[in-house]
């Protein structure tokens, strides 16, 4: 779900890291280094990279499309193809037959691992990658970034290729991250580092406390 859905889900996380001066022109510079490409004409089984917020198509980033405000927003954009199993065991075993009929003779593993290959590929030109878009919301001031998926695939490609981009430090924002950012001595930390998890107090038979 993108940010403008009914309903959301999503990660957050402390963004870390010295900021250039020029950094909205910096930020355009890097988000269009490391836009999506589309592999529509490959036989490539995945493309990751940036998109403008909501729009698979737009992958433009010098006119400050990712400027909203004081927020930065785009997508992340991943494109995958994949070949059922079921799919590719059939036409590898038509082309096995193929070639047995052809040479008249039992193949070698090498010639078999081979043709795999040439099946894989072939299968892999004539699928169609299923698109897939994840709303970023960055705010530079504040330290803070929300991903719009939960997903731990999603979030691990998301955490690479933001790191990559943007050669910034990416903390996952979690109840105890959270606490560490609000402390400001080191007696607190030590206090903090000393808490065992808590699900918090039963309520006790017949509701009184």
């Amino acid at each position: 779900m993108g940010i403008l859905s009914r309903s959301v889900s999503f990660c957050r996380y402390f963004v870390q890291g010295q900021l250039p001066s020029d950094f909205l022109s910096w930020v355009d510079a890097r988000l269009q280094k490391y836009l999506f490409l589309d592999i529509d004409d490959s036989a490539q089984e995945k493309s990751v990279g940036w998109v403008a917020l909501g729009n698979l198509l737009e992958t433009d980033f010098q006119q400050g499309v990712a400027h909203k405000g004081e927020y930065l927003t785009f997508s992340l954009r991943i494109d995958t193809r994949k070949v059922p199993a079921a799919l590719f065991r059939k036409h590898y075993l038509l082309a096995e037959a193929a070639q047995l009929r052809q040479k008249n003779r039992s193949m070698s593993r090498a010639l078999k691992a081979a043709l795999k290959e040439t099946v894989m590929q072939d299968l892999l030109r004539r699928q169609m990658p299923q698109p897939q878009l994840y709303d970023v919301v960055w705010s530079p001031t504040a330290g803070r970034l929300w991903l719009f998926s939960t997903s731990p695939k999603v979030r691990e490609v998301f955490e690479t290729l933001f790191r990559e981009t943007f050669e910034l430090d990416l903390y996952l924002l979690f109840p105890y991250t959270l606490a560490q950012s609000q402390l400001t001595t080191e007696s607190a930390f030590e206090a903090l580092e000393l808490l065992s998890p808590s699900l918090g107090t039963p309520i006790p038979s017949g509701g009184q406390g």
